[in-house]
């Protein structure tokens, strides 16, 4: 079916196509006044006040020959300036999601909120002194988001609240990402940096040069300016594709380099791919101070695993899990992932039940997106993708097994191209939640990303000041490391001019 939205002189084509598709997944939008279409809807702005914006939609059904027109004041003034300057926007998609839902029957669990994080919007409500009562009715009146999804983010701000404290802050400090570009083989949704074995042998002598290059330089600044660490994440890529011998390495030269350790919150390794687990490596991390440790299935049917392009079986999951468990690792966490090509909701529930029956610390419940650059994005007719509904399905059941079990979400975020207009939780027992998590899903700390493909992301008072990469191609890392390190530390160095968190 074909739609034809009319803007005027409106420059959101990008937001109201979105907008459409989550209603009508299969429909053709277009924009051109010249064609012909079953659907036609006008949006238009009709009244712009400092308080308040007035929008309107209108839908022609050439279908039925009926016409309706939906009118809605919008008083948007509240207390978040960056939230303020978007109010057009935000009418003209809130009457369109109203002429869409009122077409379908059906609305959206996240409304009109586009953005990836959702909690953030909570945190700056909470810290200019909203109450819960007062968000709730703007995330309802003003967002339309369903009231299962205001419940999720509420109790997930009072959880990192209790978790993180200082979570409004921790600007003061930092975290570190260490990103391993090097993995087994790469996954069909996987976009991260993450190069074959072969490439590892070639580059790796080089590649842990040049990273210990990047620990030396950021370790003299964060000591010459007192800047306190919170949080320490090794991922990739598979951390755990570098040898016994290569991650001692790389722990000796961060603890060399990278001041006060026995003061970090936490130290995770991203042990992902299982077939990368070795009592060898384990007891390096466990020598090292690591104290969170991921195993990841993403499911447990071995055909979707094939399908997928991961390189180990179920069984062996389970292998690793008790290896690493029985060194005496108390915060495991486990990701698994909801839609993939050909899963059913009872291939979901499997998963679950092994899940289970081994009882990690922490679960992270994905949705299955489309990113641009990945495998199943571009040779998506190749893949049988859930439907909608049935993914939606999926994560209900998994958000009632997950508390069933004693788990509590700790955080959130979304995908632009995410399955059913979903979401990603992160759930954890008590005392368990990550921190690094944390910090980084709701942009409250700058994240100094070191090592291949890593991306430094810089904020203070909860504002984003911009981005930092470094190469993700292993040599290119190599022969790019001290250019960027220069950069990063002149735009860290004008970041923090006050003085930092005091590191105990």
């Amino acid at each position: 079916m074909q739609i034809r939205i009319d803007l005027g002189n409106l420059n959101y084509q990008r937001e109201t196509e979105r907008l459409t598709h989550l209603f009508l997944e299969d429909a053709v939008v277009v924009f051109d006044e010249q064609e012909e279409a079953l659907l036609h809807i006008k949006l238009s702005l009709i009244e712009q006040r400092d308080d308040y914006v007035v929008a309107r939609a209108e839908l022609y059904d050439r279908r039925s020959g009926q016409r309706e027109e939906c009118v809605q004041g919008r008083v948007v003034e509240p207390p978040v300036e960056a939230q303020r300057k978007k109010r057009s926007k935000q009418a003209v998609l809130f009457v369109l999601h109203e002429v869409l839902e009122r077409l379908t029957g059906q609305g959206q669990p996240w409304g009109i909120l586009t953005g990836v994080r959702p909690l953030k919007l909570v945190h700056n409500l909470i810290e200019a002194g909203t109450s819960f009562d007062q968000i709730r009715a703007i995330m309802r009146d003003q967002y339309l988001i369903s009231q299962e999804r205001i419940d999720l983010l509420l109790q997930i701000a009072d959880v990192q609240l209790r978790a993180v404290p200082d979570l409004y802050q921790i600007d003061k400090q930092v975290s570190l990402y260490i990103g391993i570009p090097f993995c087994p083989t790469h996954c069909a949704y996987c976009t991260f940096p993450a190069y074959s074995m072969e490439d590892k042998a070639t580059y790796a002598p080089a590649f842990l040069d040049a990273l210990e290059r990047e620990f030396a330089a950021i370790g003299q600044f964060l000591q010459e300016e007192s800047i306190g660490v919170t949080s320490v994440y090794l991922g990739g890529g598979t951390p755990t594709s570098l040898q016994a011998k290569e991650l001692t390495r790389v722990f000796e030269a961060l603890y060399r380099q990278i001041p006060d350790a026995d003061r970090w919150r936490e130290f995770t390794v991203e042990a992902g791919r299982p077939d990368t687990i070795t009592p060898e490596r384990v007891e390096v991390m466990r020598k090292y101070g690591v104290n969170r440790v991921s195993v990841n299935p993403q499911t447990f049917k071995a055909e979707t695993l094939k399908v997928i392009g991961r390189g180990h079986t179920p069984n062996i999951v389970d292998k690793r899990f008790h290896l690493v468990r029985e060194a005496g690792f108390e915060n495991i966490n486990m990701d698994m992932i909801l839609g993939l090509p050909g899963e059913t909701v009872d291939d979901v529930r499997h998963t679950r039940e092994r899940i289970e029956a081994l009882m990690p610390d922490s679960v992270t419940v994905h949705t299955m997106s489309f990113k641009r650059t990945s495998n199943v994005t571009k040779e998506k007719d190749a893949y049988e993708i859930p439907h909608t509904q049935v993914v939606r399905q999926m994560m209900a059941e998994t958000a009632d097994w997950a508390s069933g079990l004693g788990y509590h979400p700790y955080y959130v975020y979304r995908q632009k191209d995410i399955l059913g207009n979903l979401e990603n939780v992160g759930y954890a027992m008590p005392g368990k939640d990550s921190v690094y998590n944390i910090a980084i899903m709701e942009e409250r700390q700058t994240i100094i990303g070191l090592g291949g493909g890593a991306s430094t992301k810089l904020y203070k008072k909860g504002e984003f000041l911009g981005h930092i990469y470094n190469a993700k191609e292993p040599k290119a890392y190599v022969d790019s490391v001290d250019a960027t390190t220069h950069k990063k530390l002149a735009k860290l160095r004008e970041l923090f001019t006050e003085t930092a968190m005091p590191r105990s």
